[in-house]
């Protein structure tokens, strides 16, 4: 048994190197860029309204009206002093005009624009190149990809975009007992929350699942599902069937299949039967323990880091917070605990509320934790008021609970 330190370092350094790969800007949101994108033109690419109003030159009170200049209007007008262009927000500002009216501030009678105040030079005018120059960094290898960058990309001229492929998971659930969640239970049956939980948590952290089963506790069956799945996945994640019952053949067969397994168990509660190995070909493979709630902290605490890292990601380790627990705790030595807590805020202090829990079973008892607390194995006792420190959940935080 080691420790969660040592487990997590194992499991790091075992995760794999990025691979790059060009995507559709259509679906690399989410993915880390693998190189810098610079822009190919200007930005804006002409001189453009600002606003809609009037384009004029100088600072006469009184111009004659042109033509309107629209949107996507490429026509060459000059004005000059006492003439006038009503032009619309992003149009190109025609030659000799040195600022926008804007209408509100505008009267119109008989052709003929009549002001109270001339705007200063260059009010309301975007000029060329003033946002990005032709060949300007705009994004910076290792970005991750949000909606703005998006865009950003299309208006530097960028149809596709060099990122880090995101790794191709697989998910074996496994037990016997286990049901469809639709299924009536018969005596000794139990429904698969694990598949759904799974899958669920690494989508809702960008990571959706490519292939998934559920397989008995039979070894010619987990053979079958592990062999197929490590010949066309880049990560391996099993649930249940690793601990030290009789029924649980996981580790001794993905050994047969000669996946090398890095650790067996964990000095932690939940999640003590964690296993981690890597098959011949370098893949990563995860065997988590059957309860949901270890599943859960097992996907957080060591598959989300692994992931991140494997996708490109500069922040791929959980970022520590701390906050005061709001009760009293015990445990015995030995084994670092993750605490569920829901954290909030109080003043100017996290605060970490830790319902009540019957086990690392008890899903029920996760409805509205946001974060794990870390107790340290050799702390026995934590004091209302005390300070620990915590992990919030990907899916709480985002990008903010990572570094």
């Amino acid at each position: 048994m080691i420790p969660f330190e040592e487990a997590l370092k194992l499991v790091l350094d075992h995760s794999g190197e990025p691979e790059a790969a060009e995507v559709s800007i259509d679906v690399a949101v989410g993915h880390v860029l693998a190189s810098d994108v610079h822009s190919d033109i200007d930005m804006p690419p002409f001189n453009r309204s600002a606003m809609d109003g009037f384009a004029i030159s100088g600072d006469d009170l009184r111009h004659e009206l042109l033509e309107e200049v629209t949107a996507g209007d490429a026509r060459e007008i000059r004005i000059k002093s006492g003439i006038a262009c009503p032009i619309m927000t992003g149009a190109i500002i025609p030659e000799g005009a040195d600022r926008i009216v804007i209408v509100e501030e505008s009267i119109v009678e008989n052709s003929i624009l009549h002001l109270e105040r001339v705007p200063p030079v260059g009010a309301n005018i975007c000029w060329k190149g003033e946002d990005v120059k032709k060949g300007q960094l705009v994004l910076e290898h290792g970005t991750r990809l949000s909606h703005q960058h998006i865009g950003i990309a299309a208006m530097a001229g960028k149809g596709v975009l060099p990122v880090f492929r995101k790794p191709r998971i697989a998910v074996v659930t496994t037990g016997t007992e286990i049901i469809p969640p639709t299924w009536i239970p018969s005596p000794g049956q139990v429904r698969n929350a694990n598949l759904p939980l799974i899958t669920s948590q690494l989508s809702m952290s960008g990571f959706p699942v490519a292939v998934s089963v559920h397989s008995a506790d039979d070894p010619d069956s987990l053979r079958a599902s592990f062999g197929q799945f490590l010949g066309c996945s880049d990560i391996l994640i099993v649930a249940g069937g690793v601990s030290k019952g009789t029924k649980d053949f996981v580790p001794s067969v993905l050994e047969s299949l000669g996946v090398k397994l890095h650790f067996r168990m964990v000095a932690q509660k939940p999640g003590k039967p964690l296993t981690f190995g890597s098959s011949t070909a370098g893949i990563p493979v995860f065997g988590l323990p059957g309860n949901p709630v270890s599943v859960m902290v097992s996907i957080e605490e060591y598959v989300l880091p692994l992931l991140r890292k494997r996708s490109g990601f500069k922040g791929y380790r959980k970022r520590t917070y701390h906050g005061e627990m709001t009760s009293d705790y015990r445990k015995k030595p030995g084994r670092l605990h993750f605490l569920r807590v829901i954290a909030y805020r109080e003043g100017n202090a996290w605060r970490l509320h830790h319902p009540d829990s019957s086990g690392s079973g008890d899903l029920m008892s996760t409805v509205n934790v946001n974060a794990l607390a870390i107790v340290d194995s050799e702390q026995l006792t934590i004091q209302a008021g005390q300070t620990l420190p915590f992990h919030f959940f990907s899916s709480t935080a985002g990008e903010l609970s990572f570094s």
